[in-house]
């Protein structure tokens, strides 16, 4: 029985990951002006393409889909070799870093906390890494 709902889990998580039909209809971010201005620890809100998306805008009543935290370099480098500068949580993948550059042609905004510090900003930072690294171990199947 478990392996029948992890297999209809996994297709309908496939579903509901795919982009949606139709134009995108706002403007996108310009991610070489964002590059430049972000800082660890913001929070960047995503307005996405996908159907699960589309459900969530729909139940929240919000323009945004979801939010990654920008880690910058410290979420290291992917098998392209682009930094992998974001930490969100995927309804496929769980808890991933990710690239810039996937979130070309997208509506975003960045929400800075005020009064955050350097060194709470890296606080947060550790944090959302830390959560990473226990996704990885768990799959991996290492045990402490």
């Amino acid at each position: 029985m478990y392996r029948l709902l992890r297999a209809i889990g996994s297709l309908l998580s496939r579903y509901l990951n795919r982009q949606t039909l139709g134009a995108y209809p706002h403007p996108a971010a310009d991610l070489a002006l964002m590059s430049q201005i972000l800082k660890p620890a913001d929070v960047v809100l995503v307005e996405g393409n996908r159907r699960i998306s589309t459900a969530i805008k729909y139940l929240t009543q919000s323009s945004w889909s979801h939010a990654a935290i920008y880690v910058g370099k410290c979420g290291g480098v992917d098998a392209e070799g682009r930094v992998r500068a974001f930490v969100e949580a995927d309804l496929e993948s769980g808890v991933r870093a990710f690239p810039i550059e996937e979130l070309e042609g997208l509506h975003l905004r960045i929400c800075r906390p005020e009064g955050l510090t350097p060194q709470d900003a890296r606080h947060v930072v550790n944090y959302v890494l830390g959560r990473l690294v226990v996704r990885v171990i768990r799959t991996e199947g290492i045990v402490f």
